[in-house]
């Protein structure tokens, strides 16, 4: 069985005050009875270059792995798509490296698709679930995944034929705890109900898009979540990093241009939560990237939120990320609120 690794608090100081690191605090990943750390480490463009934003070579990998699980990081995201198995490859041969594979805890994906002119390679089917978990295992030389999630909703199919699919790999033992991505509350609710009437085990997650640039989840996901028991892992949560705060738009030299940059981010809502981004770092003595996480780790709903990195130093500084001062609490809030109107 794979182990949770302990919780580490690192102390730091902002006016005058001692605060405490939670990017390796260990919580509850819904009814699972699994614990992840608050952040987790995405591995999206390890060996390949997704969405265009620059492939993660080995080595890099390795070093970016070894610092997260030094810092207390036990949850790894992947999905088959990345890379169209390119990423869940890499981190296959370096999990089985050193025992690291004992020592996380490891989620991946099915639903895109993995041959692009070949339609029979994507989706939610029984047939294509079964297949693909198999291929996943063993990509990730691993004889069982602990969170497997339905990467997006697949109206193509039956939903209680998904939902089965998923039952069947538990009862099998070859997946710990299941979920879903990017369903909206009312997908949510009816992929609840759908269990409930079929006597299946309820999905323990809901991996979202959530940031100071996008609070859509708190909408209409937040509070039927919360009701069941579900927990919300927080995808993009420095909007492709536009929240570092090198960027002072969203199309600024270096972030791919506003229509195409992954994911989108209107230029003048994104500008506006940068400017107070900033200057609320500025209050905590923190970074843009510290403050913008801290902001979404101090949300009870959330679990964990994925971060991604292309350099130890990245990752180093985000795994620092604590829980904001309230003054600057509130100024975030604000201007996410207010932008999120228009």
């Amino acid at each position: 069985m794979n182990a949770a690794a302990a919780p580490v608090k690192r102390g730091a100081r902002s006016g005058g005050k001692d605060l405490i690191s939670w990017g390796v605090e260990l919580r509850s990943l819904g009814r699972s009875g699994l614990k992840v750390s608050a952040l987790s480490l995405g591995t999206m463009n390890f060996g390949a270059d997704w969405h265009g934003i620059g492939a993660i070579d080995a080595r890099t990998a390795s070093s970016l792995l070894d610092l997260a699980v030094e810092r207390g990081v036990n949850l790894l995201d992947t999905a088959d798509v990345y890379g169209r198995g390119a990423a869940e490859e890499m981190l296959g041969r370096l999990l089985k490296e050193g025992g690291r594979r004992a020592k996380v805890l490891l989620a991946t994906k099915v639903c895109g698709r993995m041959s692009p002119d070949d339609p029979s390679t994507e989706g939610l089917s029984a047939r294509w679930i079964a297949r693909a978990l198999d291929d996943s295992l063993r990509r990730l030389k691993t004889d069982r995944i602990d969170l497997y999630l339905a990467h997006a909703p697949d109206p193509g199919v039956p939903l209680a034929e998904t939902i089965a699919a998923f039952d069947r790999a538990l009862r099998a033992g070859k997946i710990r705890a299941w979920g879903v991505s990017n369903f909206s509350g009312a997908e949510l609710s009816r992929a609840l109900e759908t269990c409930r009437r079929g006597g299946f085990t309820p999905p323990v997650c809901d991996q979202v898009q959530y940031s100071l640039v996008n609070r859509g989840p708190e909408a209409d996901l937040v509070a039927p979540a919360r009701k069941a028991d579900v927990a919300l892992l927080a995808w993009s949560p420095l909007a492709g990093g536009l929240l570092s705060g090198k960027y002072a738009a969203a199309g600024a030299s270096g972030r791919r241009s506003a229509p195409d940059a992954f994911p989108h981010v209107p230029a003048g809502p994104g500008a506006a939560v940068v400017a107070v981004l900033r200057g609320a770092a500025a209050l905590d003595g923190v970074a843009p990237a510290q403050a913008a996480l801290g902001w979404i780790l101090t949300k009870p709903f959330v679990a964990s939120a994925v971060v991604g990195a292309r350099t130890r130093a990245q990752l180093a500084e985000t795994l620092d990320a604590r829980p904001p001062s309230a003054r600057a609490a509130a100024l975030l809030d604000r201007v996410s609120e207010i932008c999120a109107r228009r």
